[in-house]
């Protein structure tokens, strides 16, 4: 069986023995990704609400069968197991949510607190970070399925709030190791994620600091008083200010 590889964090791809698969039809690619990311069999009338809940449910199977048959064929008719009822992804493929979070999952498994870093943490952490190359199913919608917006809306939210902690985690154990500059690039895209959140702004106006940048701390303190004060005509926290 070819080796089937799904890329869910940023636009959807799809690979088979490396080569690039064209999934023709949205439905038949969201329902690949909602198989994967779930890694268990739905009935058939559970999808077909999801995916087509404007349309009678014969019309609606109807519907799953040809977006099933196209996304089989895509996948070279190896990869799903459909019965009368219901249908699953067949075991062995690699998706990248999943070792995202198998690396956090290989930092739990060190011997200390969960929310704590160690020495060993750096390279589990440091591939996940480059693993989420952008937020879960980047630019990617189905105008008439209400229910699968909300479940994407969902797992992106966790998955960037997993990344979140994956930056700090990051910038905490770089930082220890007084590796100011390397901890930078993480720190900016933790202040990305949330511009408002204050712990990362002032994590990346002291690592400039340390790092010898000082104009650039100046500058980074500034805009951010700059934008708490147009979006919530608030003041930076006191610690912030005296960092500053």
């Amino acid at each position: 069986m070819a080796d089937l590889k799904l890329f869910l964090l940023g636009p959807p791809r799809i690979e088979l023995d490396g080569a690039s698969v064209e999934i023709q039809r949205r439905k038949a690619l969201a329902l690949l990704g909602y198989l994967a990311v779930s890694g268990q069999a739905h009935s058939r009338d559970a999808l077909a609400t999801l995916f087509y809940p404007e349309q009678p449910q014969s019309r609606a199977r109807a519907y799953l069968r040809r977006d099933l048959a196209n996304l089989n064929s895509g996948l070279d008719g190896a990869w799903l197991a459909a019965d009368r009822d219901a249908i699953e992804l067949k075991r062995g493929y690699w998706l990248d949510v999943a070792q995202f979070r198998q690396h956090l999952a290989d930092c739990q498994s060190h011997d200390h607190p969960p929310q704590a870093v160690c020495s060993e943490c750096l390279l589990p952490l440091t591939e996940a970070a480059a693993l989420y190359g952008d937020h879960f199913l980047a630019g990617f919608t189905l105008r008439d399925s209400p229910d699968f917006d909300d479940w994407q809306f969902f797992q992106a939210e966790n998955l960037r709030q997993e990344l979140a902690s994956v930056l700090a985690q990051l910038v905490q154990l770089l930082s220890d190791q007084a590796e100011y500059a390397l901890a930078i690039p993480h720190a900016r895209r933790w202040v990305a994620l949330d511009p408002l959140h204050e712990p990362a702004q002032r994590h990346l106006i002291q690592l400039y600091d340390q790092a010898g940048q000082l104009a650039a701390a100046i500058r980074q303190y500034e805009e951010y008083a700059q934008l708490l004060e147009q979006e919530l005509g608030l003041p930076p926290e006191e610690e912030t200010i005296t960092l500053y």
